[in-house]
């Protein structure tokens, strides 16, 4: 289905009737986005809500792009990790989109760096937004107890908790209050609620650190110092580990500082795929 309007196109459909996609604008380049656990947790169908979040995301790169943002399918099978969702993600590059740039978000970023490793020819270039190599030791409890939530299907407190995590001063405060109290009205709604906990254990279980140095496109690498999951830490190990390589840290953040920063992320992120050399992101 295609909706347009005075600045954007967008369609939403299947790949291979598997992989719901939301397809924004209609430029030239082509940009494929990963997108992170969140995925886990709606049902696969790119309703209002999700393609306004997504069109809001990317809105700067109507002009100039054709972003295809693809979802893992629904019904999730206990041993899909990152690896095999990788390999989906490649065959839809391959039969479907062609090659491109390719912009993993956070569980995401993980996903992107195992097709860029696999697949260099269908990547043009790599960003690992609020992301590493694997996810920091001090955030594994966080994400056990997300884990825990899953399981009990308690989506508001999962989502309640991971908000704590993702944002900085009065927002920090007040979006967890607000999820547990108004979001109550439209709580996550996961199509199959393994996925989820299967998402968790495919975050929980990877580790690309020792495989750094076989991805071959060029990368931005690009986070927040106070993010618990990827900590600076572990951004700065990614860096260091990719053959080739920018990293953009944002000292004031946390994991949703692609939200809280977005004007300044996404405006990054379009300079380095178009091969600017831009400053580094300032401290907020």
């Amino acid at each position: 289905m295609s909706v347009s309007d005075a600045r954007t196109v967008t369609e939403t459909g299947q790949f291979a009737d598997l992989y719901p996609y939301l397809r924004i604008g209609t430029g030239p380049k082509t940009l494929l986005v990963i997108p992170g656990l969140g995925d886990a947790m709606f049902d696969g169908e790119y309703g209002r809500q999700e393609t306004w979040f997504f069109k809001r995301l990317f809105d700067a790169f109507r002009d100039e792009y054709t972003v295809y943002v693809v979802s893992r399918p629904r019904g999730l099978g206990d041993d899909y990790f990152i690896e095999a969702m990788a390999q989906d993600y490649a065959r839809v590059l391959e039969s479907d989109i062609g090659s491109a740039s390719v912009f993993g978000l956070s569980m995401g970023g993980l996903i992107a760096q195992e097709v860029a490793r696999e697949r260099p020819d269908l990547v043009e270039r790599l960003v690992v937004g609020v992301s590493g190599c694997r996810l920091a030791a001090n955030g594994r409890p966080l994400v056990r107890q997300l884990r825990s939530f899953a399981l009990e299907e308690d989506w508001l407190a999962l989502r309640s908790r991971l908000y704590e995590h993702m944002f900085t001063g009065a927002r920090g405060r007040l979006y967890p209050l607000l999820s547990r109290t108004v979001g109550r009205l439209q709580p996550p709604t996961p199509a199959a609620p393994g996925d989820v906990v299967t998402s968790v254990d495919a975050v929980l279980e990877y580790d690309g650190s020792d495989r750094l140095g076989e991805i071959e496109p060029r990368t931005l690498v690009i986070g927040a110092a106070e993010d618990p999951f990827f900590t600076e830490a572990i951004l700065r190990e990614t860096h260091a580990g990719l053959p080739d390589s920018q990293l953009a840290m944002y000292q004031n953040g946390k994991h949703g500082v692609f939200l809280e920063q977005r004007a300044g992320f996404t405006g990054w992120i379009r300079r380095f795929l178009e091969g600017e050399t831009a400053r580094v992101p300032q401290r907020s």
